[in-house]
């Protein structure tokens, strides 16, 4: 703590030279301003290290400087990208990422250097937005922040006792403003150029807020940790706002985070949806049914950084799910284990979707091109068919075909088990990444591990906007049975009810698993 106090006194002296105008007029200028009054002048609050000592032996301080991480400082930037747009934004996260803090600094900041600018914040509680002696309240944050920058940095005329108020800290220079409400009112208190609606997804009666919100501010800024699909958050998240609009900030994200951490973190839950949920960002953790848990698909993501023996297949194939209206054409290739990037496109013109797919088949390379035929797809069908490529095989798809005849381990065939061919080749990724799942496990040296052969296993992307996309939808789709006991695949209308979109993405990579007839596989045993 000693030396962070030697540094902020060295910036200070140094303000002090260059001007504290100078140091005011570098944190207005714009989002790298906004990062560097952050890295400079900004203090939190963690309780928990109350008691505890520094490596040099001194006591620990509560108050902590920021100091950002990558993801934190890309956070920052997106919410700059979403006030500057006038337009919805949505943030994801796992507990104790900081995004509360963030949120706080940003309006602060701009509290700060932007004339006229009003923020507020909004929670299902009163008391969570502003209660006396709570340091858990997001104005509590406010004021730890606020208090600790130097008075030199604070407006002219600015008296706390004056304009610290109940729900409200008014700059008395510029006019700016940061108010709060709670409960069945948000929304409802006059205008704002950002509004922060905390824990977004717990709020009861969220498309009552959500009306109100509309004649408050173009740029509402829904925040919260996940509770399942049945919530306008989720819907917002996974059916109505853009990609651009989502920010996703996980605990992997935090750098003094480590799998061990983790380990010993998820083992403290009696219930294990509490770790998925809150942590793991898991929108599933707590619907029945689902094909393929989130966990599995995170195994999947870390798994090329964790295995050095995985390869990509001598064999590259191509799953393409043709978009109709609004929805994406996605073509997914697969080498062996190795899943890359998704590419998508948003044109609906069926001639142009087929040159696009056998762009991509020429670029990669790739032996096969397996594409869903019925509906929308009957339109690249003709044009697929009548091009073709030195090398390539061009596969029409029927899902809701029978299933093929493939022997599983327990003797019966996949026409046996399975209801049609979607959830027969849905099976068949699901059997890869569990198989995933258990040796990344056995990697890490964790209970549950087991090898695998590296050809049964399947490395997923992740990073981009169109591989989060594929993650995420993976473990979004159910499994049922029919009234002949046979698996199914959730169909899209009943996604549609449960408020989440087509899963192109994921239907595309599962066009990759099609094989001929009567090929066969070496598989896991059927769940009962």
């Amino acid at each position: 703590m000693a030396a962070i106090q030697g540094q902020r006194q060295k910036r200070e002296i140094e303000a002090q030279r260059g001007g504290w105008e100078r140091e005011k007029e570098r944190c207005a200028d714009g989002v790298d301003g906004i990062l560097h009054w952050f890295d400079n002048w900004v203090y939190t609050y963690d309780p928990r290290l109350v008691g505890k000592r520094n490596d040099d032996g001194s006591r620990a301080s509560p108050y902590v400087r920021f100091k950002l991480w990558p993801r934190q400082r890309e956070f920052i930037r997106w919410l700059e990208e979403r006030y500057q747009a006038g337009e919805e934004g949505l943030g994801e996260k796992s507990r104790d990422v900081g995004v509360t803090y963030l949120c706080g600094g940003f309006a602060l900041h701009h509290w700060l250097f932007v004339p006229g600018f009003k923020a507020t914040f909004g929670s299902r509680k009163v008391d969570y937005v502003d209660k006396k002696d709570n340091p858990d309240a997001i104005f509590a944050k406010l004021r730890i922040m606020a208090r600790r920058l130097p008075e030199e940095m604070l407006p002219e005329g600015f008296e706390w006792s004056r304009h610290d108020n109940y729900m409200r800290l008014a700059n008395p220079e510029t006019g700016s403003v940061i108010s709060g409400e709670g409960g069945e009112d948000m929304g409802r208190g006059g205008r704002s150029s950002i509004y922060f609606l905390d824990e977004a997804a717990f709020v009861p009666n969220a498309e009552n807020v959500e009306k109100a919100l509309s004649g408050n501010t173009d740029c509402v800024i829904w925040v919260s940790s996940v509770n399942g699909m049945g919530n306008l958050f989720a819907r917002k998240r996974h059916s109505i706002l853009k990609q651009h609009q989502v920010f996703r900030l996980h605990w992997r994200d935090d750098p003094r985070k480590t799998e061990e951490w983790a380990q010993t973190k998820q083992a403290s839950f009696s219930d294990p949806t509490t770790w998925a949920a809150e942590y793991d960002i898991d929108y599933s953790a707590s619907v029945e049914g689902i094909c393929i848990p989130a966990l599995w698909v995170e195994s999947a993501k870390r798994l090329a950084a964790l295995e050095p023996r995985l390869v990509p297949g001598n064999e590259c194939v191509l799953g393409g799910d043709v978009g109709a209206g609004k929805a994406k054409s996605v073509v997914v290739t697969k080498r062996g284990p190795l899943v890359e990037p998704p590419l998508a496109r948003g044109d609906p013109d069926t001639t142009e979707t087929a040159h696009w797919m056998l762009g991509i088949a020429r670029e990669t390379g790739a032996s096969r091109l397996n594409f869903d035929a019925p509906g929308v797809g009957a339109g690249v069908s003709s044009t697929l068919m009548k091009n073709p490529i030195d090398g390539l095989s061009v596969h029409p798809v029927n899902t809701g075909e029978p299933p093929s005849h493939t022997r599983w381990p327990d003797g019966r065939t996949s026409d046996e088990i399975f209801g049609n061919l979607k959830a027969e080749i849905w099976w068949l990724c699901r059997t890869a990444l569990q198989r995933t799942h258990e040796h990344v496990l056995w990697l890490e040296g964790k209970e549950g591990g087991k090898e695998h052969a590296l050809t049964d296993l399947l490395a997923l992307p992740s990073g981009d906007r169109e591989s989060d996309a594929l993650c995420l939808q993976l473990s979004l789709v159910k499994w049922e049975r029919n009234e002949r006991g046979k698996i199914m695949i959730e169909k899209k209308d009943a996604l549609k009810r449960r408020g989440i979109n087509s899963p192109d993405h994921a239907d595309a990579l599962m066009l990759t698993f099609t094989v001929e007839r009567g090929y066969r596989y070496r598989l896991l045993e059927v769940v009962d």
